[in-house]
């Protein structure tokens, strides 16, 4: 059976904060407040720290990905460390004079909005990290004149060319091929609701009366065609050629282990009873160099991107009076 694709984001940690822009210097702190750091006199204080951690987890929902409050707290030391860097960066940033139109940050809001999924969910988010828009706006801001320094001190100049994309191909074979397939047929009896003891009961004697039939040598697709509840029962019950990835797993783990012309016992998944039969399989093959030039021109200069970044960001630290005081409890 089929699986949707997931989206998957993947991002480090870093980078993420990095893109929100720096400590936000627009609130009056509490005399009482905890000074966690400093950077050039400029303090990092336990308020700061606090609406990280809330940003932090709200753009993790955004991008579908959960932590526990309990992951997050063990995170207090890097975000701490991205509190420095990014405060440090907005320093070099103002110094630089790097403007950051209106629009762009009106663009930004925007972009933030519809993938979120409207107004009525931007204000759900502002209420989780507690900020009112014109505080995002203050973030998105900086955020992009940290973006524009790093773009102009750090990646400008960065280039691959074609030599290196061709021995990153040639050196990682495993990256560029395509996966064993197998065309398959099958029947599913589904289980609508799991819960009703009846319905997985009423199909488990369904399916179970198909493989009696099967087995003696009643032709499959002809009992897919009059039984099974798949789409795919118009055709015989034929799913075509597919991955191991784009199975759910106890269904690819049956039908990957037969061979051509077997018939599996029968398979239970979210869906319901399967009966599956191998009918052919295509073996690994590799991926043209061609087909896979742009992902490699993307792969090595996002690598060369970020090295480049954290050498600048390593530099400016070295030179930059910074202070720890303590870490967040």
């Amino acid at each position: 059976m089929l699986k949707g694709k997931r989206n998957i984001v993947g991002a480090t940690l870093w980078v993420i904060l990095l893109c929100l822009g720096p400590v936000c210097h627009a609130e009056t702190q509490p005399r009482a407040e905890t000074i966690l750091a400093s950077v050039n006199g400029v303090a990092v204080t336990a308020r700061d720290l606090e609406w990280e951690t809330a940003h932090f987890g709200a753009d993790l929902r955004l991008r579908n990905q959960m932590i526990s409050k309990e992951q997050l707290n063990t995170l207090n030391a890097q975000l701490i460390e991205n509190l420095i860097e990014r405060e440090l960066l907005f320093q070099h940033a103002r110094k630089s004079k790097i403007a950051v139109p209106p629009q762009w940050v009106d663009a930004a809001l925007s972009d933030l909005k519809t993938r979120l999924g409207g107004a009525a969910a931007l204000q759900n988010y502002l209420a989780a990290v507690g900020k009112t828009q014109n505080q995002l706006k203050d973030r998105l801001r900086t955020g992009l004149a940290v973006r524009r320094l790093l773009r102009r001190q750090a990646v400008r100049a960065i280039r691959v060319s074609e030599a290196e994309m061709q021995v990153f191909y040639r050196q990682h074979p495993e990256f560029f091929e395509r996966g064993e397939q197998i065309r398959v047929r099958h029947i599913l009896v589904s289980v609508k609701d799991w819960d009703d003891p009846n319905q997985p009961a009423n199909a488990l004697n369904k399916i179970q009366g198909l493989k009696m039939r099967i087995e003696k040598e009643h032709d499959f697709a002809v009992l897919a065609i009059d039984h099974s509840d798949c789409p795919s029962r118009i055709r015989g019950g034929d799913l075509g050629y597919v991955t191991r990835e784009q199975l759910v797993e106890s269904f690819a783990e049956a039908a990957f282990a037969l061979p051509q012309g077997a018939v599996s016992d029968i398979v239970s998944t979210r869906f319901g009873y399967h009966l599956i039969q191998m009918v052919e399989r295509r073996p690994p093959v590799p991926i043209g160099y061609k087909d896979v030039r742009e992902k490699i021109e993307r792969t090595l200069r996002r690598n060369k991107e970020n090295a480049a970044i954290k050498g600048y960001v390593a530099r400016l630290k070295s030179q930059a009076e910074i202070q720890r005081f303590m870490s967040a409890q």
